[in-house]
C-alpha cells in the first residue's frame, strides 16, 4: 500500500483523535482549508485502499480509520528511513536528534528508553 498523501495524513489524524466522524465534521476541523468536493474525493479513495471505513448514518456516512495509527507510524518512519538514511531508522532517529530542539525532559525520556526503561 503506498504512503498516504497530505490530506490522507490529515484525515487519519482527525480520526484517529475523534471517529467516527461526518464528512462535514471532517471539514470544520481540517488544518486548513478544504474544499467539499475535495475531502469527500479525498474519503472515497481513502475507503477503496482500505484505511477507511464508512457507515450510512442517516444521509451521511460516519468515518473510522481502519488502519492503527502506530501501524502508519511505524511505515512512515521506515519510508523516512529509506529516502534519508538508506533504511536506517537508528540513523535517522538520531539525525533528528541532533537536528531538533529537544526540551531536558524530551532528552530524559530518550536516555530512559535507550536504556530499555520505556
Amino acid at each position: 500500500m503506498d504512503q498516504p498523501n497530505q490530506n490522507e495524513l490529515e484525515v487519519l489524524r482527525l480520526l484517529w483523535n475523534s471517529a467516527p466522524q461526518k464528512p462535514a465534521e471532517l471539514q470544520e476541523s481540517f488544518g486548513w482549508d478544504i474544499d467539499n468536493g475535495t475531502l469527500r474525493s479525498v474519503l472515497v479513495g481513502m475507503v477503496e485502499r482500505g484505511l477507511l471505513s464508512r457507515k450510512r448514518n442517516g444521509r451521511a456516512y460516519l468515518y473510522t480509520p481502519k488502519v492503527k495509527r502506530e501501524t502508519q507510524l511505524r511505515q512512515t518512519v521506515r519510508r523516512l528511513a529509506e529516502v534519508f538514511t538508506g533504511g536506517s531508522t537508528g540513523q535517522l532517529l538520531m539525525e533528528l536528534a541532533e537536528k531538533e530542539r529537544l526540551s531536558p525532559e524530551e532528552l530524559k525520556q530518550l536516555k530512559k528508553i535507550a536504556r530499555g526503561e520505556s
